[in-house]
């Protein structure tokens, strides 16, 4: 693999606009959380996948990064990568451009867990997930580590 996965497109809709006329900061969130549902998809917990294995993802903690903004009709793209998992979480990064000229419009930096929603608890991940997602990790290992990966949010200090 040479590029990120190719996770999810959308349009900017009507709803998701905001009074300044462009893609209020909490819409921003929606594609990216669609581009997970697309993941899962991917990785076996598909709608099928979760009603028979009850195993689904959740997110536990999400870093969001404005970069431009973007108007209601624009067409949109999510990719992303897998920065690294364990037995029970994967961390993603992902990037939103315009779907047309590929601007960087914003990215998203997501923590997930394995659920296994007969406690609900965290769990490991089933071993056809566990492997597939080890697939994906050895296919994007020779990517760079985006350089805002990991960092939190803080004011400079003097």
């Amino acid at each position: 693999m040479t590029e990120p996965l190719h996770l999810y497109d959308a349009v900017v809709l009507k709803d998701w606009v905001d009074y300044n006329g462009h893609m209020n900061d909490a819409a921003y969130a929606i594609p990216f959380s669609r581009a997970i549902d697309a993941l899962m998809d991917r990785i076996g917990l598909d709608a099928e996948g979760r009603k028979a294995t009850n195993h689904t993802l959740f997110t536990l903690a999400m870093q969001l990064r404005f970069v431009h903004e973007v108007k209601e009709g624009e067409p949109l793209t999510v990719t992303g990568q897998i920065l690294e998992i364990d037995a029970k979480r994967l961390r993603l990064y992902q990037w939103l451009r315009h779907g047309r000229d590929g601007t960087l419009l914003a990215t998203c930096e997501q923590l997930l867990a394995s659920i296994d929603q007969s406690g609900p608890k965290i769990a490991a991940f089933l071993p056809k997930t566990a492997e597939t997602l080890a697939q994906l990790v050895a296919a994007h290992a020779d990517f760079p580590i985006p350089d805002d990966a990991g960092q939190g949010i803080a004011l400079k200090r003097r």
